[in-house]
């Protein structure tokens, strides 16, 4: 469980910030249709650790206020106004699946000092070339966008939720060689976690990641497309070591 949660005002937007440790934080963004609660099982080994568990609820999810707009830049700079209060004057070590993925990678190429080490797990990633992919978004991450929104308790606020998720995929199937080309910027070790499942296409587009980022390294985790629920133990050790190091 988080033994903290608090609302950090972030350009008269409310940010859900929740924590649990002490020690050297790790940030832990979470993909569309989810919310800090995802990542809420690994508050034991990270403790263990004698490290602090971060995680915040995305804007537009959970008890996070939206971004002004949809666009996937407004994501990242809302993001970067936050991480000063977070890192307290120090380089702080950031994780994240799915959009919270890309939006790690995002933060680590726009302000390459503030991290020390990157850790995503298959993060959702535009096509560096060539026409759009499918953007089409998951039975299970409709729901659990829904669900997030009715435990806010505030559906009417939040009716365009889902439409804001699917703006967000549809960016991210267009191509987006720019984005590929700032990665080599990222001069934090990056570790690029696909699961065991992974299809052909899906293992070559994080070996593709994984030569656009300077010296990242690859590996794979047990579990399903959430590996941070279906093993929260083995999640949690690739990532300590990776941070340790």
């Amino acid at each position: 469980m988080y033994s903290a949660v608090h609302d950090m005002l972030i350009d008269e937007r409310e940010l859900r910030i929740c924590s649990n440790g002490t020690g050297p934080p790790l940030l832990m963004l979470h993909d569309l249709g989810d919310s800090a609660a995802v990542f809420e099982q690994l508050t034991g080994p990270v403790c263990e650790a004698r490290r602090e568990l971060v995680a915040l609820d995305l804007p537009g999810s959970g008890h996070s206020d939206p971004v002004p707009t949809t666009d996937l830049a407004s994501f990242v700079e809302y993001l970067a106004l936050a991480l000063p209060a977070l890192a307290d004057g120090k380089t702080i070590d950031i994780g994240g699946h799915g959009f919270g993925g890309y939006l790690a990678l995002s933060l680590a190429a726009t302000l390459p000092d503030m991290f020390g080490h990157v850790v995503v797990v298959d993060p959702a990633l535009p096509p560096r070339s060539g026409p759009a992919a499918s953007s089409r978004m998951s039975m299970g991450m409709a729901v659990n966008g829904a669900l997030t929104t009715l435990r806010r308790g505030k559906l009417r606020q939040n009716l365009s939720g889902l439409s804001r998720a699917r703006s967000v995929l549809d960016q991210l199937a267009q191509a987006d060689p720019a984005w590929w080309d700032r990665l080599a910027t990222i001069t934090a070790p990056t570790l690029i976690l696909g699961h065991s499942g992974a299809d052909t296409g899906e293992r070559a587009l994080l070996d593709q990641l994984a030569g656009a980022v300077p010296d990242a390294k690859r590996n794979t985790v047990a579990g399903g497309r959430r590996p941070h629920v279906a093993d929260p133990a083995d999640f949690a050790g690739h990532v300590l070591d990776f941070v340790a190091t």
